[in-house]
């Protein structure tokens, strides 16, 4: 499933979702990023922080997940497993897309101030804070899949018989 489309549906609960909104909120101005983008695979927006509005900030999820998924058919055509960073930059703006789990990505956006190095230190930082409570969500969610599927065969089943 490396660099295809989540096939679990990550849903992270209030106290998960106020967790990583601190967890940003700390990290959005001591980073001097503009916005932080919580995104899956699938490119559905799972949390933000900034002054990004809704509407853009799922744009962005979209099209971050579209990038990073073609860059890791890159990799694979290069030979490597996958990329787990890609980078954008831009005369203004900067993107920084990270993968935190096998599911979900991180997108922080920066102004062209902070050198590609400083970038890379603080999206490790906020992923390492954020990446238990991805775990934690993900782990639910494997398991109503599994239970769903479990019902699905078991109705299959008995309409069988």
């Amino acid at each position: 499933m490396e660099g295809r489309l989540s096939k679990i549906q990550i849903v992270l609960n209030e106290e998960e979702l106020k967790h990583i909104e601190e967890i940003f909120g700390e990290y959005l101005s001591e980073s001097e990023a503009k916005d932080i983008v919580l995104l899956n695979k699938s490119g559905e927006l799972l949390a933000k922080s900034g002054d990004i509005t809704s509407d853009v900030a799922q744009n962005i999820s979209a099209l971050a997940a579209g990038v990073f998924s073609a860059t890791n058919e890159l990799a694979r055509l290069l030979g490597e497993k996958e990329f787990t960073i890609t980078f954008h930059q831009g005369q203004e703006t900067n993107i920084h897309i990270s993968l935190i789990t096998q599911n979900v990505l991180l997108a922080m956006i920066f102004d062209n101030r902070l050198p590609i190095g400083a970038i890379r230190f603080w999206a490790k930082k906020v992923s390492n804070f954020t990446k238990p409570v991805i775990e934690e969500a993900e782990k639910r969610a494997l398991t109503q899949t599994q239970k769903i599927m479990d019902e699905d065969i078991n109705k299959d089943i008995e309409d069988l018989f």
